[in-house]
């Protein structure tokens, strides 16, 4: 019986199970739908209800799917999104809902301590946001002092779930370094950070590195599931750590383009690397001794949705969903006839870091069409990508190439834009479960299975063994001039932010 891993991938709106053979290759994959509840005032939460009940459901799946084809389960990586904060008391029992990495709850906070924002950023590679976890932590004993009292320890959303499945309490570094209190020098809690946030550090979860076994599995939940008790339970990382990672960032003259909810453009470095703009973020990577430069936009997928739910009551979450959509981009002309959208619908992210800033629609006439508009938004969102990307080129050196995955990478039309916009040939991970290969990556390597992370991924990269394959069909190469029109567009969207700052006091 052939020994195989089931990774599981939490994202903002869904949890995965996905099951690897010995080779990488996808053999099943498990998935529900639970996306958070945006509420007034730029709350975003989650109920922690929501993954305790689909945790078992997924992993029984894919359990009973690895069983069918004769293979054992040899252990679980864990992935994640990040900078979430999840309250538990000492019997690891949440004690409010999960304040997710998007909510703005805490704009008032970030402002009182933006003056600690140079130290901050010196120490931890982040400045002080409404994003990272020690501002929510913050707030927590700021206006729920009862919670705050009876807080144990501070989760993530990988951290309850590795606990749910071991009962153990315990965070990896590239989860803790999208915290504001990790130290990236010295590869500790912060005493210094601490005292900035005003938070004990005895709520904190110890330390340990990615790809490492955080626990094994309980009896109970193997009965939940029908896994063997006592597998290992491995932290893989952060998800867009580990997307970098399957997406094959293992040099850094790479860099990878990741879509979602949000969108993240990431490069690694050997040491950690500071702006001095606090423009670009530095994180713990998902292989050991290795950093990610970090480019964050908080809204991308989400606002094509809401373009599509809203102008073609498209709410289907099939892959025939956005079709129409789809169709009406690739009928308007690049630049979509002077049409521009500043995608800032939850403030805007990398480079500015602007709350206030809000998204617009600009240059709308009586010609202008609902399929301008469609491509207006893919184009604000693939610019927002390219400012980065030259942002990153600029204070790391230039980038030979560029890998792209995520929900929108499965529209071609969008993967054109990104290289016109770009400037450069991007390839695709053709099925753009990255977040999960870079799991099943780092815990077939802990595991022996693979000697490096670069064998792994040449593995998992084979088209005989894995669909995941970055082929030259899958590439797409830029067009002169279109990107000559785009560059036109970047300099055009950059004076549409600065003109509309008046309205942003």
């Amino acid at each position: 019986m052939k020994d195989c891993i089931i990774a599981v991938d939490t994202g903002t709106t869904s949890m995965r199970g996905i099951l690897f053979s010995p080779e990488g290759r996808i053999l099943h994959i498990s998935q529900i739908q639970n996306p958070p509840s945006y509420l007034p005032g730029g709350l975003v939460e989650q109920a922690t209800d929501s993954w305790k009940l689909a945790l078992p459901s997924v992993l029984a799946e894919t359990a009973a799917a690895a069983k069918s084809q004769d293979l054992r389960v040899a252990a679980l990586s864990l992935s994640s999104n990040r900078s979430v904060v999840i309250p538990v008391d000492e019997a690891g029992l949440p004690l409010h809902p999960a304040i997710m990495w998007q909510d703005l709850r805490t704009e008032g906070l970030c402002k009182a301590l933006v003056y600690r924002a140079p130290e901050v950023y010196a120490r931890s590679g982040l400045p002080i946001t409404s994003v990272f976890s020690a501002v929510k932590m913050r707030w927590l004993r700021d206006h729920k002092p009862e919670i705050f009292a009876r807080t144990a320890k501070f989760f993530g959303v990988q951290d309850y779930l590795m606990h749910l499945l071991t009962g153990d309490f315990v965070t990896d570094r590239s989860m803790a370094s999208r915290t504001n209190l990790y130290n990236l020098e010295n590869r500790e809690w912060d005493p210094t950070l601490l005292e900035i946030f005003g938070l004990p550090a005895s709520k904190l979860c110890p330390l340990m590195d990615p790809g490492e076994t955080a626990g094994i599995l309980t009896t109970g939940m193997a009965g939940a599931t029908g896994l063997e008790p006592g597998i290992p339970v491995i932290s893989a990382g952060g998800d867009q750590q580990c997307a970098a990672l399957g997406m094959g960032l293992l040099s850094n003259t790479d860099v990878v383009a990741n879509t979602g909810t949000g969108s993240y453009v990431i490069s690694l470095a050997d040491k950690p690397l500071h702006d001095d703009k606090m423009r670009l973020f530095c994180n713990v990577s998902a292989i050991p001794g290795k950093f990610v430069v970090e480019a964050t936009i908080p809204a991308s997928g989400v606002v094509y949705r809401w373009f599509a739910e809203n102008f073609y009551d498209s709410r289907s979450t099939g892959s025939e969903a956005f079709g129409r959509v789809n169709a009406e981009v690739d009928a308007a002309p690049p630049g979509a006839e002077g049409t521009i959208l500043l995608p800032h619908f939850t403030g805007a992210g990398a480079p500015r870091w602007d709350s206030k800033a809000s998204g617009t629609f600009y240059g709308i006439s009586l010609s202008t069409s609902r399929g301008h508009l469609a491509r207006a938004v893919l184009e604000g969102i693939a610019a927002e990508m390219a400012e980065n990307l030259n942002l990153m080129e600029e204070l790391t050196g230039p980038k030979a190439r560029v890998f792209i995955a995520g929900g929108l990478t499965r529209f071609s039309g969008f993967n054109h834009i990104l290289a016109d916009m770009f400037g450069k040939l991007v390839s695709v991970a053709l099925d753009a479960e990255a977040t999960a290969t870079g799991a099943w990556i780092n815990a077939a390597v802990h595991l022996g299975h693979y000697p490096s992370h670069a064998l792994a991924h040449e593995a998992a990269s084979r088209p005989s063994a894995s669909s995941k394959a970055i082929s030259q069909d899958n590439s797409f190469e830029p067009d002169a001039i279109r990107h000559t029109i785009y560059l036109d567009l970047l300099a055009r969207r950059s004076r549409l932010y600065d003109a509309l700052a008046p309205m942003r006091t």
